[in-house]
Order: structure tokens, then sequence, then C-alpha cells
């Protein structure tokens, strides 16, 4: 009995020792002195909202701000029309839309980006990108609260048009937006309710502390192309917890610029559709 108690004793003991044995510190060389063009583009149908950012990549340990990208010469062209985009007084870096910029469905976007001053030895980008169609069939949305896991569900009621369709959806809570960054964005593809009608089907849940009753909640639906679809995907991934711990190392997400410039160069049309929340919704 003793030389099993002292078998169990040791094998523990070899276990802790293992444990605390791996403490030494491993310095990772970095190369902090790389930079690149960053992306990030909001074209929609209205022009009043569409915008592309530029920005440039910071380093891995770097607890301030990507620096912004100013004096920029960003157009867009779509078939024979050329944009300028106008860099925003108030907001460096941000270059918006001209009041009479049109894009229709299935038009092409062409962006080209010329820098004052090169960013890794390039001064030149350009990325395509096209307008996908938005069903002109989205009824209504229900918000319901789930006790059992603490979350708000939004439901959406659609009609999903035939043929491959992605979609991203945001959430507003009183006119302001709450999905305010890449990990809190829902996106889906039409795999299991392709041209049928969607009822009630869950598109995005969101914390019990980000609603509350007698909220107006409003759903932004956009229809993304595929590859911007992988691109979200690809970037929740990166950033997102690990399971197991020791997964493998991460990879490059995607990109459609040219040059080694990261980021995306994307366009959608979304559809606005509001509710607002009961004040008994809590006691259901």
């Amino acid at each position: 009995m003793n030389y099993k108690r002292n078998i169990r004793f040791f094998a523990l003991l070899t276990l802790v020792s293992v444990l605390f044995s791996c403490t030494e510190k491993i310095d990772i060389p970095l190369d902090e002195n790389y930079a690149r063009l960053a992306v990030e583009s909001y074209i929609t149908i209205n022009p009043d909202t569409g915008y592309v950012r530029l920005t440039q990549t910071a380093g891995y340990f770097s607890n301030e701000a990507p620096p912004v990208v100013s004096g920029a010469t960003v157009s867009i062209q779509i078939k024979s029309d050329l944009y300028l985009l106008d860099e925003s007084p108030a907001e460096s870096g941000y270059y918006h839309l001209p009041p009479n910029f049109d894009v229709n469905t299935n038009d092409t976007l062409h962006l080209t980006i010329d820098l004052k001053e090169p960013i890794a030895d390039e001064s030149h980008f350009e990325a395509k990108t096209y307008m996908p169609y938005l069903s002109d069939q989205i009824d209504s949305i229900n918000v319901e609260y789930n006790g059992d896991f603490g979350v708000w569900i939004v439901k959406l009621y659609a009609y999903d048009p035939p043929g491959p369709n992605f979609y991203m959806f945001n959430v507003m809570r009183n006119d302001t937006i709450i999905t305010d960054s890449v990990s809190r964005v829902s996106v889906s593809d039409d795999r299991l309710v392709d041209d049928i009608y969607i009822n009630g089907i869950w598109v995005i849940f969101l914390e019990e502390e980000q609603l509350a009753p007698g909220d107006k909640v409003t759903l932004i639906t956009s229809s993304i192309t595929a590859d911007y679809y992988d691109f979200i995907i690809e970037l929740q991934t990166e950033i997102g917890y690990k399971d197991p711990l020791f997964s493998g190392p991460p990879a490059n997400v995607s990109t459609n610029l040219s040059n080694n410039a990261v980021g995306f160069f994307s366009a959608f049309p979304s559809a606005y559709t509001d509710y607002t929340i009961p004040e008994d919704a809590l006691e259901k």
C-alpha cells in the first residue's frame, strides 16, 4: 500500500516539476520596421456614407493608433466615369465619395491609390470589386431575449433570391452602431435558405448588456461578395480565441489589393430594418 502511495507521490512531483520548469523566457524577433499600406473601405449605394480609409500598419507590440496616410490621390472608376475622393479636413486618412458618385448593381469598381510618400517602396495600389445584388423583399425583424444564455437574438424575415448570396449583419441601438468592430459583425451564406422565404432566421446574437427594453434596434443587412465574406471569416479567425491553445501559426489574411497592401476594397448595398423592444421583453 505504501509502495503505491509512493509511486503516486513521485508521479505528482514529476508533473509539478515539469510544469514549473517551463518558465524560460523566449524572445521572438519581430520585424517592427516593416510597414505596409492598410486599406478599409465602405462603399455603398449612398455616396453620403461612403469612404476609403488609409493607414499604415504598426508594430505588433505597438499600443498606439496606426499612423494615418494623408495627402494621397484616391479615385474609383465605374465604366467610363472616374470619381475622385476628397480627404476629410476633419479626419485625416478618410477619403469620402463625391456627391455625384453613382453605382448600380453588378457594376465593377476599380480603386486606384497614389501615395504622396511611398510605403515599403510602393506608392501605387489598385483593387477591383463589384456591387452585388440585395433582395428588395426584406420585410421585418424581431428581437427576443433568451434568458437561458443571457443573449438577445435578432431574427430576420425576408426573401433570399436564387443563386449563391453572402450577407453581413450589423446592429444599431437607438441610431448608434454597436457592432463597431469586425469581431462583432455577423456574416453568413445562404446555402440553407437559397431561393426561399426566410421566416425568422437567427442572424446575430448580442450580449445582455448591449440592449434593453424600449430600445430601437436597427438591423443593417448588407449583400457582400464571396471574397469579402472569406476576408471577414479569416480576419475573425485570426483575432479570435484559439482552441486548442497551441494551435498552428496564423496565416496571412487574404486581400484584393496590389503591391503588398493589406485590408480589402469592398462595396455592398444595405437595407435598414427597425424594431422597438417591448418594455416587458425580459418578462417573457
